[in-house]
């Protein structure tokens, strides 16, 4: 459980409804899919159904457990609300619907006071055992895409590889599958394309940008891969999404403007005659979430510090033709960064087994070899 100070906030509430979930459980360390989190300056409650108490009493050991099971959660919430005296109730406004406000508004005597930013800012740091999470999410990432494309054979399709891709996560240890892309072809150009019924064919590129949850956390990687050669064109794009990235990530250090990171990579791409190729952010913060403070676009007001979990995906799309993208999730240390993907960024070609009428064999599908080598 992580300290949570009222104090900065009293002259704006005297107690905090946390509701969303990932806030539940960066500062409780419950996980359950129900229930809130209050918090007063005696310390917090978890308002819960009955069926959360051993969980509650496992995982948030430090917080009050109460039953909403005899009186329903709104009128559970104004009995303790009464006990600690709480005269103005903090709210997350963007974790309610406005039928959820409405029935607060009704239920509550309380003055209700919308909050927004008050928890969000505490997670742009992540700690040693956040990293170590999120370094293991994307392990398993990048192990599944080996095991995965290793199974690949001609006549395969995209939905088919994706599904390869998403047993070998779950094998592995993956709670859940966060998103998969895969994308091959003049599919390529479609930045958040998801895996269809097309065929990839020989002499083509694939993309693959994949992220799973473990333990909570979050990964997220992007390759681009080949089934023989390309046309000069593709090889081109590749090779300048490939300087783009590096560049991104050269630029990653403390104190640096994340703005300034993304006009960087996107000014190259622009020189290289791509301005208009390169349609989105150059990257996002990832934690409990896939996407989270802090965000690197031309609009981001956020400064890159020490403890800060980001990706660098820049991409050339270019429709009927094909796109290039590469990613990886980096940790801005006092020196610049870390990366904690490891898969090569090279162009690499997926091994060609021929056309195949029989289902990959599970068997098959546990071969163990290091991550990095596709052979």
């Amino acid at each position: 459980m992580r300290t949570f100070s009222l104090e900065p906030y009293l002259e704006q509430f005297d107690a905090l409804l946390v509701s969303d979930p990932h806030h539940k459980r960066y500062l409780s360390g419950f996980t359950g899919s129900g229930g809130y989190l209050l918090l007063t300056q005696s310390g917090c409650e978890l308002l819960v159904a009955g069926k959360y108490w051993q969980q509650v009493a496992e995982q948030s050991p430090d917080c009050l457990s109460v039953s909403t099971d005899q009186h329903g959660w709104l009128e559970t919430l104004q009995q303790r609300l009464n006990v600690h005296g709480i005269q103005r109730l903090g709210f997350e406004s963007h974790a309610l619907s406005f039928q959820q406000v409405e029935q607060l508004k009704q239920a509550l005597s309380q003055q209700l006071v919308p909050t927004n930013n008050v928890v969000t800012p505490m997670r742009r740091w992540k700690s040693e055992q956040e990293i170590a999470l999120i370094r293991k999410a994307c392990e398993i990432t990048e192990t599944a895409i080996e095991r995965g494309l290793r199974d690949f054979h001609l006549g395969m399709t995209e939905h088919q590889l994706a599904a390869h891709l998403e047993f070998h996560a779950r094998m592995l240890g993956a709670d859940s599958i966060d998103f998969l892309i895969v994308v091959s072809g003049e599919r390529g150009a479609l930045p958040h394309g998801r895996p269809s019924q097309r065929v990839i064919e020989q002499n083509e590129l694939v993309t693959i940008d994949f992220g799973v949850v473990y333990q909570g956390y979050h990964s997220d990687v992007t390759r681009t891969f080949c089934t023989g050669s390309v046309s000069e064109q593709l090889q081109a794009i590749f090779d300048v999404v490939f300087d783009a990235q590096r560049m991104g990530v050269e630029m990653l250090r403390p104190g640096i403007a994340a703005s300034r990171v993304d006009d960087g990579v996107r000014q190259y791409l622009a020189r290289q005659g791509y301005r208009e190729a390169f349609c989105h952010g150059l990257g996002h913060g990832v934690g409990l979430q896939g996407h989270e403070y802090p965000k690197l676009a031309s609009d981001s007001s956020a400064t890159l510090e020490v403890g800060m979990v980001v990706t660098v995906e820049p991409g050339v799309y270019l429709p009927q033709i094909g796109g290039v993208r590469i990613e990886d999730t980096l940790v801005i240390t006092e020196n610049g960064c870390e990366s904690l993907t490891q898969l090569p960024r090279e162009l690499r070609m997926i091994p060609l087994q021929p056309v195949s009428t029989e289902p990959v064999t599970q068997e098959s599908g546990h071969q163990s070899r290091e991550p990095g080598v596709l052979n």
